[in-house]
């Protein structure tokens, strides 16, 4: 006969005096023991450590000692062969299915773990759904349809008030991106919690519920176009350094940003943060790993590019003293991020002196792109190659060709030669 009962454990007493309830099982003369989550404290029990009758914690201890008999009820065990451990993994698994998963505390828990690019993205989204909750906590299986929807109208709300505050201060209105971005990472940590907490092979479904196929994330609107004309690009190269009192060349984000702009631009549109890490240079060819993309590549996004004669002086102006790097930018600015950031506000102030509308870093890179293809007569496949992009259609043919980026720097002598003379 199966026995069923809790008890505490005098030897087992925690360091702050309380005792953790346990569920005592005796069958055929052995006895396992469950964990609950119920504690007490020495004023709960007799001197005989049993629980005190009439209090709020032995009522909650009497319903956990009921939901476990009623669970072995249902085992049969007059008519079934099991054993004590057979009976302790049933229960066990039973535990498991009614446990309830709090979305947001393993999505915290996720993103402290993971080494995702763009993680920044998923803390923000987790942000604006405590902000739509206002508490941080929500089980998952709260989450559907129309709770999504709520949340994107929320995230709606959200945006139009920001465009009204933007417009009001004559500044850029955002595209929708956000709210993509947002929902896009909700959806991918819902998945994360069903991978993690549902068990197919012993049929413990902590996730039940499947929102996401009933819910359209919303596109991205268009990336906005941000090339600029090939006289720009020369009205930015030819434009003035700001200098000092003493007619030194200052060291301000102005001077910065000019210079890491046509780097940029000359170097086949080489990301911020490339340049920042950058620590192999051959002769007069940049080796380096674009960091965009390294994970997702089997060749790691390698890419090779020559100095083109023109910006050869930036280079050398910019050269790390220690050896350690390429460039001494990480000497000046703790992360590549702050890097980017100074550089973008210095190329606000060049951009408005020059009469160029919204000018940032990133349209170095889509005005190689825009000339090359445009303006230049190179093959978009040739363009696609020397951006590094990933080709998914082409993954398999590329396991066979050894890259010698001959074409790609061959592109770029020829845009230079379009734009520069």
């Amino acid at each position: 006969m199966l026995t069923v009962r809790a008890e505490v454990q005098k030897d087992k007493q925690r360091s702050d005096g309380s005792y953790n309830v346990k569920i005592r099982l005796t069958y055929e003369r052995k006895v396992k023991r469950l964990s609950s989550n119920l504690f007490v404290t020495p004023k709960d029990l007799t001197k005989s450590l049993s629980f005190k009758k009439g209090t709020s914690i032995k009522r909650e201890i009497d319903n956990l000692v009921h939901y476990y008999q009623d669970k072995c009820a249902h085992l049969r065990l007059e008519s079934k062969n099991y054993s004590l451990d057979e009976i302790i993994n049933y229960l066990n698994d039973e535990r498991e299915r009614n446990k309830t998963v709090d979305f947001i505390q393993f999505a915290k828990e996720w993103i402290a773990n993971t080494e995702i690019k763009g993680v920044k993205n998923y803390k923000c989204a987790l942000n604006a759904l405590i902000r739509y909750l206002n508490k941080d906590s929500l089980n998952i299986n709260e989450i559907t349809v129309s709770f999504l929807n709520g949340f994107m109208g929320f995230l709606n709300k959200e945006r139009e008030a920001r465009v009204q505050a933007l417009k009001e201060s004559d500044k850029r209105v955002p595209s929708n991106r956000v709210i993509s971005l947002y929902m896009s990472s909700i959806r991918h940590l819902f998945n994360e919690a069903k991978k993690f907490y549902n068990d197919y092979d012993r049929n413990i479904i902590l996730v039940s519920n499947s929102p996401f196929e009933n819910f359209k994330v919303p596109k991205q609107e268009v990336t906005r176009k941000r090339a600029i004309a090939p006289e720009l690009l020369r009205k930015i190269w030819v434009s003035p350094y700001k200098y000092t009192a003493r007619g030194r060349e200052s060291n301000s984000r102005y001077n910065l940003a000019k210079d890491c702009f046509m780097l940029s631009f000359c170097l086949i549109g080489m990301n911020s943060v490339d340049l920042f890490n950058a620590t192999t240079r051959i002769e007069n060819t940049i080796i380096y790993n674009r960091t965009k993309t390294k994970d997702r590549r089997g060749d790691d996004a390698k890419m090779m590019v020559d100095i083109p004669m023109l910006i050869r002086p930036i280079v050398d102006k910019y050269r790390d003293p220690t050896g350690k790097r390429l460039f001494s930018f990480y000497l000046n600015y703790v992360d590549a991020a702050t890097f980017n950031k100074a550089i973008n506000i210095g190329l606000k102030e060049l951009g408005k002196e020059l009469n160029i509308v919204d000018l940032e870093y990133y349209a170095a890179r889509h005005s190689w792109a825009t000339i090359a293809l445009n303006r230049v007569g190179i093959d978009k496949y040739t363009v696609h190659a020397a951006l590094n992009h990933i080709d998914e259609s082409m993954k398999v043919t590329d396991i066979y060709i050894e890259r010698d980026f001959i074409n790609e720097n061959k592109a770029n002598s020829k845009v230079m030669e379009y734009v520069f003379g």
